[in-house]
């Protein structure tokens, strides 16, 4: 994402990006275009600062996030082209659009999302501390009245006791309706018994204590208790299955004495329902959860009692463990917030203990923060959606208003852009009755002017470019008429260099640099004497060193027209080959250009396939077998290869049609011995 729109390349480090502010413009590395980095990411970052602020609840982390997110997202965004000293005006329009509509709704919106959840705070802790105020003075009542009820059953039953044989307890028809009666006129007792000292004696009630284990060791405990001369009560209470649902209960009981002998234990069970009924309305009211833990922390009732029973250790709860700092002799009510873990998940809540006295067990009311804040999540969310569709609407309202001032002056950017690229035949397409359709005209006009200009220079162009071509291609011919076996030589040479160009792949540019210097390649051999150039037979040793200077004359005489600069290296070293045997310079392999290469190739085909005094011309696929011979010693094998190629599809097909008009000097002196198939 680090890469110029313009030359696909890196136009920047990745690393100077990633810390690069938005809307920066500079210069690619490569091709010197301006191009600039862009706003989405930071928008992208700022939309997403309230949900972020909103889910963990604090601005200094919400900022924190955003300048460590920064990088990474500036990292992926696109680089744009971009002109350093513009300022684009849809943007302006979007941002002073947003900024009129959206800051102030935002502005007031945040004030009064703040304002609101401070009086919702306030009161959601109002609430819980007078739930549980209220649910601790209902339940020390209750727990006090039981007290009392069973305390005097007790006072009623233990004289009556006293007075019987340990044997008759089991019997006795006094005892079994005084149990009878007090367990059918307490609808929250459920079981009473009178035991001698060995556990025998007469029960009421409706539920059956030794048909549960749990129950069954309580009364188990209690008797030893009793028999130690101790009153007992089930702290925490006992959770049995009755009809079918958890129900917490407690055993109260008393020793029967006579004279500080044990005879036996009263016992009651009361159900806690009424007090879950009263935390199960709660909960119904007011959405609360409420339980009730003794002074060690254990659960004594819940209003959840399908996933709770009576006796859980509750103190890793943090608002279990404010209370215990008290000792379990808390005196006021307190609320704060913790955290409430669950499935190895941190849950927020807030919560509320208060004591219920004379029992030392405490009171807790709680709710989850989202629960708790929910109109305040809500309000947020509101205000959030709010803000988002009035960006959306400045958004959509600023786009199609500068749309309409922009689209005319983009059309004329655009046009402007084709004809600096040289495309005169573009117009401005705008019509608008404003100052803009005025300029559009104005531009057009003045664009119409430039490319009939333009077409003028261009005819002119051409025409200098036909009369320079033209010029070159008479002095070649002026050079091939002084000798005629080498008529046509340079225009078949210079044929020959452009099909093997275009065979290799060169661009057009290459190709007609290649064409000029086949061209020229032997216009050196104008200097040469008649004697040596016409000479009808092999040169002798001195004189080929004459011939041989016909690389360098050339070089010279071209060397003089600035234009022709890129041309020289084939006029001079087209008979240079690869091994270093060649001439002038005696260069090899890298060090000669494939300019060179080229031709070279070229010059020696049309030397084998034409009449020469010391050797008659070879057809050419006699003539591509002998460069495939002297393929990677003196001549390039790609080169010779892309002859194969050329030939093989029928680009040299023309010029072999035409070998057999090439004219051919008549009778000529024999020549003592055949020459070197090589060109001159």
């Amino acid at each position: 994402m680090y890469l110029c729109p313009h030359c696909n390349k890196p136009a920047i480090s990745l690393v100077r990006k990633m810390f690069t502010g938005p809307a920066v413009a500079f210069r690619c590395h490569n091709c010197e275009e301006w191009v600039h980095t862009t706003w989405r990411g930071v928008i992208a970052l700022t939309l997403l600062l309230v949900p972020i602020e909103w889910i963990t609840g604090s601005v200094p982390l919400s900022i924190l996030f955003f300048l460590l997110a920064w990088p990474l997202v500036n990292a992926f965004m696109p680089l744009e082209k971009s002109h350093p000293s513009r300022l684009r005006i849809l943007y302006l329009l979007l941002v002073i659009l947003i900024g009129v509509s959206v800051l102030p709704l935002g502005f007031y919106g945040w004030n009064m999302v703040s304002t609101n959840q401070d009086i919702l705070e306030t009161k959601e802790k109002e609430l819980q501390a007078f739930t549980s105020e209220s649910l601790a003075q209902e339940i020390s009542l209750s727990i006090g009245n039981v007290n009392q009820r069973v305390g005097e059953f007790f006072d009623s039953v233990v004289p009556l006791a006293t007075q019987l044989p340990a044997s008759k307890y089991e019997t006795d028809p006094r005892l079994r309706d005084a149990l009878q009666r007090f367990a059918s006129g307490q609808s929250d007792v459920i079981f009473v018994t009178v035991l001698n000292n060995e556990a025998r004696g007469a029960r009421a009630g409706e539920y059956n204590a030794a048909s549960d284990t749990f129950l069954r060791k309580d009364l188990e405990t209690a008797f030893l208790t009793a028999h130690q001369g101790a009153e007992y009560r089930s702290n925490p209470p006992i959770t049995i299955m009755r009809s079918g649902q958890n129900e917490p209960v407690m055993l109260f009981a008393r020793p029967i004495k006579e004279k500080g002998d044990f005879l036996g234990m009263l016992g009651a069970v009361v159900t806690l329902e009424p007090i879950v009924k009263r935390l199960r309305d709660t909960r119904t009211r007011t959405g609360l959860e409420a339980y009730i833990v003794d002074n060690s922390g254990r659960l004594v009732a819940t209003n959840d009692t399908a996933n709770n029973v009576a006796g859980r250790d509750m103190v890793d709860i943090p608002i279990v463990q404010k209370f215990l700092e008290s000792g379990g002799h808390a005196r006021l009510t307190e609320t704060s917030d913790f955290n409430l873990h669950e499935g190895g998940k941190a849950i927020p809540m807030l919560g509320t203990y208060s004591p219920i006295q004379n029992v030392g067990w405490g009171i807790i009311v709680q709710r989850k923060q989202s629960e708790a804040y929910f109109a305040i999540n809500q309000m947020r969310r509101d205000t959030i959606f709010l803000g988002l569709l009035v960006i959306f609407l400045s958004l959509g309202v600023g786009i199609f208003s500068a749309k309409s001032i922009t689209r005319p002056l983009d059309q004329l950017t655009q046009t402007a852009r084709s004809i600096a690229k040289r495309d005169f035949t573009q117009r401005a397409d705008v019509r608008s009755r404003t100052e803009i359709g005025e300029l559009a005209g104005t531009f057009n006009l003045m664009a119409e002017d430039i490319q009939h200009y333009i077409g003028d220079l261009t005819e002119a162009s051409e025409q200098n470019r036909q009369l320079f071509m033209g010029s070159i291609e008479m002095i070649a011919a002026a050079v091939d008429a002084k000798d005629p076996y080498t008529k046509g030589h340079s225009a078949r040479v210079s044929q020959y260099s452009v099909i093997l160009a275009k065979e290799i792949g060169l661009p057009e540019e290459e190709i007609n640099k290649i064409r000029i210097s086949a061209t020229l390649h032997d216009v050196g051999k104008i200097g040469i004497e008649d004697r040596v150039l016409k000479k009808p037979g092999v040169l002798t040793n001195e004189e080929f060193e004459i011939m041989k200077r016909h690389t360098i004359m050339g070089f010279e005489i071209v060397r003089q027209v600035k234009q022709l600069s890129e041309m020289l290296p084939g006029i001079r070293w087209h008979h240079e080959a690869l091994n270093g045997q060649g001439y002038p310079d005696g260069i090899t392999g890298d060090e000669i250009p494939l300019m060179v290469r080229i031709m070279a190739v070229a010059d020696t085909f049309d030397a084998i396939t034409t009449d020469r005094p010391y050797q008659a011309g070879r057809d050419f696929p006699n003539a591509l077998q002998i460069l495939r011979k002297l393929a990677g010693t003196k001549y390039d094998p790609i080169v010779v290869d892309a002859m194969h190629a050329a030939y093989e599809k029928g680009d040299l097909k023309k010029a072999e049609v035409r070998r057999g008009s090439f004219i051919t000097v008549p009778d000529a002196a024999p020549a003592p011995k055949p020459a070197p198939t090589t060109s001159t």
